[in-house]
């Protein structure tokens, strides 16, 4: 089984074009010498990865093996482990491992419920993190107007510069910083913005560290670049807290760790003490941070602080307009990391999807000055966030945290064999309502479900007595 680690042609498959490395390497061997080809070196790393990987060696001590014997080989160390990240992948696999799941179910999930009520279902919809209210009459004016006048066209990858360096400014004026509008790239939404960071930082066979429970994107988005997955499954009761487990697992195969505080889905805050714990961590392993702060303005509890305000060097920030504003379907979001990194971001967004019209750009930029919209639509959410606990907090057999920000709770169901995709769809089916299936966020959560708190007071004390009613019916 671990002998078959040693064909390049499962390799590929991961993501790195072995042949190509290769003929890169060696077209050095003048630097190599002669005599003794890169291709031989790189068959020979191959081989002795496999036998380490068959000497059930830890972490540690295959990062040691590996960087003495790529000094032996003259080989980049770089490479070599992006190498061994994706033989211990392909190990896996092999030794029978479950296939990930797709990050993408939990869409095609809601993509039923919205043929529901094409059909004219009425269905109460909580299984989306998109808010029930819309973009304020100051954005929609803003993209009209724009319009009018012609903008249009074919605009800068990086963004239209006015609403760069308003990002810019709102964020230094926040945070106490100095960032230019070099430091911004504005996106496709926040997801391209994850998207773009793991491409311009990482590389295939690089290790990525996702928090779980998770957006299910994150992972679905590194493997599909070809990088090599490791979760940290937080824990109900010990708080979702990750520090203790990236300490124990974080090593120099890492390259980056993403972070998502205000978490969704369990709306916890991490502390500036472990937020800083994690970013000396990654400093030490040489690996970057990205902080998803999508949710930073949906804080019900003091003590959030942004990778931004924190000293490091390897960092990067995203964010979207999407939540505070309503504008989910405007699809704007932006990034801010060192200038190299940006350019890097606004690269593959170049070559992805050319620009962001600068129509929806010049409405981000009127979000921005709406203050009061996104403070209204703050308050409406946090209020929305105790109803939630209060009307589930009724049911012995629902367990749950008072959230602490984002827009979410997620509860644990205290019944025997729940699973939580069979109960979503019965929710669909007999109640008309949707959540979405705890198991959507990491395959530890199967007894969880995260209900968004994006309907209006009535409608969602409704929504929570028919999932209260469906779990008694369930056990």
């Amino acid at each position: 089984m671990v002998e078959a680690l040693s064909s390049p042609r499962l390799l590929s498959r991961h993501g790195i074009r072995l042949g190509r490395a290769v003929k890169s390497l060696n077209s050095q061997r003048d630097e190599f010498g002669e005599g003794e080809s890169a291709v031989n070196r790189v068959r020979e790393l191959v081989k002795l990865c496999s036998d380490w990987i068959k000497g059930g060696l830890s972490g540690q001590e295959l990062i040691e093996e590996l960087e003495e014997e790529c000094g032996k080989l003259g080989l980049s160390e770089e490479f070599a482990r992006r190498l061994l990240g994706l033989m211990l992948d392909e190990e896996e696999r092999l030794r029978g491992g479950r296939p990930a799941p797709s990050g993408l179910k939990l869409r095609e999930f809601a993509s039923k419920v919205q043929e529901l009520q094409r059909m004219g279902e009425k269905v109460m919809r909580l299984e989306l993190g998109e808010p029930d209210f819309s973009a304020p009459p100051s954005v929609v004016e803003a993209a009209c107007k724009a319009l009018r006048e012609g903008y249009s066209k074919y605009g800068p990858a990086t963004g239209i510069k006015e609403l760069r360096q308003a990002v810019a400014s709102k964020l230094s004026e926040r945070f106490g910083l100095d960032l230019k509008p070099e430091n911004v790239v504005i996106t496709a939404g926040g997801t391209f913005a994850v998207y773009g960071s793991i491409e311009a930082v990482t590389k295939p066979g690089d290790e990525v560290v996702v928090i779980e429970p998770a957006w299910p994107l994150y992972a679905h988005q590194a493997r599909w670049l070809g990088r090599r997955v490791l979760t940290i499954r937080t824990r109900f009761e010990e708080d979702w807290d990750p520090v203790e487990m990236l300490q124990e697992k974080v090593s120099k195969l890492t390259k980056l760790i993403i972070l998502n505080y205000p978490n969704n889905p369990t709306g916890k805050i991490l502390d500036r003490g472990s937020l800083k714990a994690i970013l000396e961590l990654a400093e030490d392993a040489g690996a970057w941070v990205l902080g998803d702060e999508v949710y930073m303005d949906f804080c019900y509890k003091d003590g959030f602080a942004s990778v931004l305000e924190l000293p490091a060097e390897r960092k990067i920030m995203v964010n979207s307009f999407s939540k505070t504003w309503g504008m989910t379907g405007f699809r704007v979001g932006y990034i801010v990391s060192d200038p190299e990194v940006a350019m890097k971001v606004a690269r593959a967004q170049n070559t992805a999807m050319t620009c962001i019209p600068e129509f929806v750009q010049r409405a981000a930029l009127a979000a921005l000055s709406d203050e009061e919209s996104a403070r209204r639509n703050i308050e409406l959410i946090g209020e929305r966030l105790k109803i939630l606990y209060e009307e589930l907090s009724r049911s012995k057999l629902i367990e749950v945290k008072p959230p602490e920000g984002a827009m979410y709770i997620f509860p644990r169901i205290k019944v025997d064999g729940f699973d939580s995709w069979r109960f979503a769809w019965t929710l669909l089916e007999k109640k008309r309502v949707s959540i979405a299936p705890g198991a959507c966020f990491g395959e530890d959560y199967n007894s969880y479900l995260r209900i968004s708190a994006v309907l209006d007071g009535e409608p969602l004390r409704e929504a929570c007595r028919r999932i209260r009613e469906a779990i008694e019916e369930y056990s």
